[in-house]
């Protein structure tokens, strides 16, 4: 489980229930978190290229993917560079989650915040909520 989050109260339950109005409006949601939370991952890939030692040498490993889970209600970020076995690393996550992505959630938790308030203001207007 991740250290650091930004909850956003109901929305399992609402990206549910606008799954049941139109699969056009799941997909704009879904697509709407994910472009609300690219701050953090731009910061997150920042972040580790500046402060993990030796990453500019595989710097691959340093490229962030989000995703949305609307069945457990939930939007992250892991990398996306992917190799059986992981990275060859094995202090690899903790270093990514320590000194990337929680530092970069901190940083950018009020825009992240004020995004999301615009994705919903902005379903909800163009959907005569």
């Amino acid at each position: 489980m991740a250290t650091g989050a930004i909850r956003v109260h109901g929305l399992k339950e609402l990206t549910r229930d606008f799954k049941k109005i139109s699969k056009d409006l799941s997909k704009e949601i879904t697509k709407e978190l994910k472009d609300a939370a690219e701050p953090v991952r731009t910061g997150a890939e920042q972040l580790a290229l500046g402060q993990i030692r030796n990453m500019s040498a595989t710097p691959r490993w340093a490229a962030m993917r989000i995703g949305v889970s609307t069945a457990q209600g939930r939007v992250y970020m892991v990398p996306q560079a992917r190799r059986a076995g992981g990275s060859g690393r094995t202090n690899l996550k903790g270093l990514l989650l320590d000194r990337a992505m929680d530092p970069a959630l901190e940083q950018h938790a009020d825009e992240v915040k004020d995004n999301i308030n615009d994705v919903l203001g902005h379903i909800f207007d163009n959907n005569g909520f």
